[in-house]
């Protein structure tokens, strides 16, 4: 069975599905509400456990009740995960819009920085290493390590950070998001600076599909219902993609099916479902 690797971010998403934005009062109602299981790299491990593969997640939690519940979600998406303990767990709310837009609110505490864990255990086996830059130092190391042994490294850029830029040079996949394009030029600018790197590289647009050096994927047409963890469900997807030995512009074909099916599904997809969506618009 391929294995995936991803690195990062983990937290509880307390998702809240209101009736009307922007609010006109104190009080706007909730239509409905659920706790999810948050981040980019730890979404991105349940969208590759749900396709199929064996998903390993690296991360950080705090040694609390919050912890606890969002490992034993995880595990119970069949993902394996590998934390190391700090004092306070990742929660966010995530406010959803009537048109499944997502405003999110981020609670981010104090975690540890030093890996403890071994490379060589979490890299046995990996056919892909997926990195979302929120734990930059973890990242780079394991990084590294993975390239040594000729696994490719996919890297969730979606911020101007030096430690973000920094993970570029052990990526082979850069996997940008549309926002950064915006900061830094538009999306040929940002484009043209990654190809430079040495990089495959691509630009998520949302609707509009995912833009790469030389083309473009098109965007499915579904109705959205949430579009939170789209992106990351995308990178998940995509790294799982490459480790399959898919060619690049393949694997964007791939995660962006995958992406819609979420949007629409407000999780993400099984294999059968995105093999369906691909051979319908094939």
């Amino acid at each position: 069975m391929v294995r995936v690797l991803t690195v990062g971010w983990a937290n509880l998403d307390q998702r809240f599905y209101i009736e009307e934005f922007p609010p006109r009062e104190s009080r706007t109602g909730v239509r409905a509400y659920r706790e999810t299981i948050g981040g980019p790299a730890a979404v991105a491990a349940v969208a590759v456990a749900r396709l199929g593969a064996e998903a390993h997640l690296l991360s950080r939690r705090g040694d609390d009740a919050a912890g606890e519940r969002l490992e034993e979600m995880l595990q119970a998406e069949g993902v394996k995960t590998h934390f190391q303990l700090g004092a306070a767990t990742p929660v966010s709310a995530v406010l959803v819009t009537p048109e499944g837009e997502r405003y999110i609110f981020p609670y981010r505490p104090a975690l540890p920085e030093e890996l403890v864990l071994s490379e060589e255990r979490l890299l046995k086996g990996v056919g892909a290493v997926l990195l979302d830059g929120r734990w930059a130092s973890a990242g780079y190391g394991l990084g590294q390590a993975a390239r040594e042994r000729g696994i490719p490294v996919v890297l969730d850029l979606d911020r101007d950070r030096d430690d973000d830029w920094m993970l570029t040079q052990v990526a082979t996949h850069v996997v940008a998001s549309e926002e950064l394009a915006a900061k830094l030029g538009g999306v040929e600018a940002l484009l043209a600076r990654l190809q430079a790197l040495g990089v495959f590289a691509a630009i998520t647009l949302g609707a509009e599909g995912v833009a790469y050096v030389g083309g473009q994927v098109a965007a499915h047409r579904v109705h959205v219902q949430d579009t939170t963890g789209a992106g990351d469900v995308f990178h998940g997807a995509f790294a799982l993609a490459v480790a399959e030995g898919k060619g690049n512009v393949e694997a964007l074909e791939f995660a962006s099916a995958v992406a819609a099916l979420h949007c629409a599904n407000a999780a993400p997809p099984r294999r059968p479902e995105v093999q369906a969506l691909l051979a319908s618009s094939g």
